[in-house]
């Protein structure tokens, strides 16, 4: 039998693969998120393993499900639908799931062929968890740059996304850093050159700020926290509250970002959820969620403005997304399923501009970066809608996989993207109201994942739509509940 630096490691240590894997949670713990990792010998023994159980299918231009398998590079790129492996994360890395989880069998077992053994797993895994490292021992994407951040509300977890190739790269999971696995992230914002990024937990009452690097290095006490919007010129952070919070305090939080100091204003209305800064002024919109009231605050006077929409229809405003250029804000309503466009170069209390009639519960918009097209997930449609702001009309609305109670939304740094995240908790031809438990009928079916794992029927997605043909390009599979995204200089 050959011997593997793997049947070195358990010699070393009496045969106790609960010892290696001892060993490779140490060194796990204290790599450092580096480019050079000294085990080079290690990616050579993953790749002759692979080699002999799965590159005669996952190889060359005809590679099974178009991932191959046959070098570092392409191993990392994954497939047509995703990650193969997520560095330092290797019990959510597809490699590790569907050799050990898949209903049927383990692949490739399931096909007649030889499996991997035990061993061979182990290795795999402390590989991955070690960050993946190549021959030369460079940690997997330890140089991306442009990176979409997903919170995963049902799983206490965020997904990482390299948007240059749209595969996860990390995983953040809260419960090892002590919170609790209901904390159910919801949303989060990116400082515009990417150095940190913060995030609310609804259950856990907290709002996180993390470096880079994904370390966590501060973190503040806020009641039900839902929506941030973050003021790119100055130290503000600004706070909402979530929209399953029944009766929280009628007050948005203001948050000093370096210091992580807390101050609460009040808006003089119930359940303030929407939230967005306008970048050149630093005005701060926030919107009720139980009455048609929209206040406005300026931050160098702390004065509120607050403004009624005429009419008895109940609209609830869910979020605002702002035009790059200060100019456009568009606001999506849940109940009579609209975007409402304000012009802030005029008085907000004229009203919208425009009211567009959209599929029903449009949830997070987004602005693309020129400002041409508003794109927003329909949350009770699963449809997005598209938003031409030359005309001022709905030109568009796009649907197919993946797109399963959409719920977040964010646009790529270069304008070639849009990001949708979904929840895909819906049950076919049922889906659950946001604000209250009454079913709502929809004649569509959630999404179905690509492999059986046994306990993923309802796992979230990022949907990605090249903004230029407005079409479904990638279904990006994250774990349950995918909520909030936050691009580096996007709010």
């Amino acid at each position: 039998m050959k011997t593997t630096l793997f049947s070195i490691f358990l010699l070393v240590l009496g045969g106790s693969t609960m010892a290696v894997n001892e060993l490779t949670e140490s060194w796990t713990d204290t790599l450092p998120d580096s480019k050079v990792y000294n085990e080079s010998d290690q990616y050579q023994e993953v790749q002759e393993i692979l080699n002999g159980k799965c590159v005669s299918c996952h190889s060359g231009p005809t590679a099974a499900h178009g991932l191959q398998l046959d070098s570092w590079k392409h191993i990392l790129t994954g497939s047509e639908h995703g990650e193969a492996v997520i560095p330092f994360d290797a019990e959510r890395s597809l490699l590790s799931e569907i050799t050990t989880k898949l209903v049927g069998g383990p692949h490739p077992e399931e096909l007649g062929e030889p499996g991997l053994t035990t061993d061979e797993k182990s290795f795999l895994n402390n590989w991955i968890d070690r960050g993946a490292p190549s021959k030369e021992g460079l940690i997997a994407f330890a140089d991306a740059e442009h990176l979409l951040y997903a919170a995963n509300q049902g799983d206490a977890l965020i997904s990482v996304i390299d948007m240059e190739s749209n595969v996860v790269i990390r995983t953040v999971d809260l419960q090892k850093l002590g919170f609790s696995a209901n904390a159910q992230p919801h949303h989060i914002v990116v400082e515009p050159d990417g150095s940190y990024w913060y995030v609310s937990l609804i259950s856990d009452n907290t709002i996180l700020k993390f470096d880079r690097s994904n370390t966590l290095v501060n973190k503040l006490t806020f009641e039900r926290p839902g929506l941030l919007a973050l003021d790119p010129n100055t130290d503000k952070l600004y706070a909402g509250r979530s929209m399953a919070a029944v009766s929280p305090p009628q007050t948005i939080g203001i948050i000093d970002r370096v210091s992580m100091n807390l101050e609460e204003m009040g808006v003089f209305f119930p359940r303030p959820h929407a939230l967005a800064v306008e970048p050149k002024s630093g005005a701060v919109y926030t919107a009720s969620l139980s009455v048609n009231q929209i206040a406005t605050l300026y931050p160098e006077d702390e004065s509120i403005e607050l403004f009624t929409m005429a009419g008895e229809k109940m609209h609830t405003l869910v979020q605002f997304a702002i035009s790059p250029n200060g100019q456009w804000m568009a606001g999506t309503t849940e109940l009579t399923s609209s975007i409402f466009l304000f012009d802030l170069t005029k008085n907000i209390e004229i009203g919208p501009i425009d009211t567009i009639l959209v599929n029903s519960a449009p949830w997070h918009p987004s602005f693309t970066p020129d400002g041409r097209w508003v794109y927003a997930g329909n949350n009770r449609d699963n449809t997005v809608s598209v938003i031409d702001m030359n005309s001022r009309t709905l030109v568009n609305v796009i649907e197919g996989n993946g797109l399963s109670q959409p719920h977040g939304s964010a646009t790529s740094h270069d304008g070639q993207y849009v990001y949708i995240s979904n929840r895909n908790l819906e049950t076919p031809g049922m889906q659950m109201s946001s604000s209250s438990s009454a079913p709502l009928p929809t004649g569509k079916t959630g999404y179905q994942p690509r492999y059986d794992l046994g306990d993923n029927s309802h796992i979230g997605t990022i949907v990605v739509i090249d903004i230029y043909s407005q079409s479904i390009v990638k279904v990006i599979e994250i774990e349950k509940y995918g909520s909030g995204l936050g691009v580096a200089g996007a709010n």
